[in-house]
């Protein structure tokens, strides 16, 4: 059986989770997967990695995302690594190849500090924190700011930014300065070539909308 019907039994299975999550923040919709999916495929290409593991990864790795905010759960990748065992037992998905899909999809939140050991994971991680950068970043941390409860801010206030302070929640610009500083999203800190290429170029696209925005706010520019 070759990947593509592989990927199209996990989006018949996973429609449930995706249409779920079309009716909530636009920051964590089903575009949001199906960007970490292209990334990760080009990654992937390049690092000559297995696009097996990458793509059922991409389409699963935050299935129960809207279940962490509501409060059902505690953390979303332990809880998407259930549900891709499901997943992935029922479509007959090779078994050699499962642990290493439940590991990218483990590892791809650092929050919890813990460290991507294979190629595939590495992956993941860059092409999910690359979707967290750059223009459309832009656009879902905005969305938050206006539909989410749990994100809900003011797109701006007046406030200086300090990195000393917790100031992310202060409004959507302080929360894209205070990503600007966290280790995350440091080009140096993706683990593959093209991560660290598009880092790059997202980062800088960030630092200078920030700084725009600013002096627009001020009738500087």
């Amino acid at each position: 059986m070759d990947n593509s019907n592989y990927r199209n039994q996990i989006l018949e299975l996973v429609k449930p989770y995706y249409n779920e999550a079309d009716k909530g923040d636009f920051s964590h919709n089903s575009s949001h997967f199906f960007r970490v999916e292209a990334l990760a495929k080009k990654m992937a290409k390049e690092e000559n990695a297995d696009m097996e593991i990458v793509e059922a990864s991409s389409l699963i790795f935050d299935v129960a995302r809207l279940m962490e905010d509501r409060g059902e759960v505690t953390d979303h990748a332990e809880k998407g690594v259930e549900i891709a065992r499901e997943i992935l037992g029922k479509i007959n998905f090779p078994n050699e190849k499962i642990e290493n899909v439940c590991h990218s999809i483990l590892s791809h939140r650092r929050s919890k500090d813990r460290v991507p050991e294979i190629i595939e994971a590495k992956i993941l991680r860059d092409a999910d924190y690359l979707d967290a950068m750059g223009a459309v970043d832009i656009a879902r941390m905005t969305a938050s700011c206006l539909q989410s409860v749990k994100y809900k801010k003011p797109i701006y206030v007046d406030i200086p930014y300090d990195e000393n302070k917790e100031m992310e929640n202060e409004s959507m610009i302080h929360f894209l300065l205070y990503k600007i500083k966290h280790p995350k999203h440091q080009p140096e800190n993706f683990y593959t070539n093209l991560g660290k290429k598009l880092a790059i170029e997202r980062f800088e696209y960030m630092k200078e909308f920030a700084e725009r925005f600013i002096s627009e706010w001020h009738g500087e520019k």
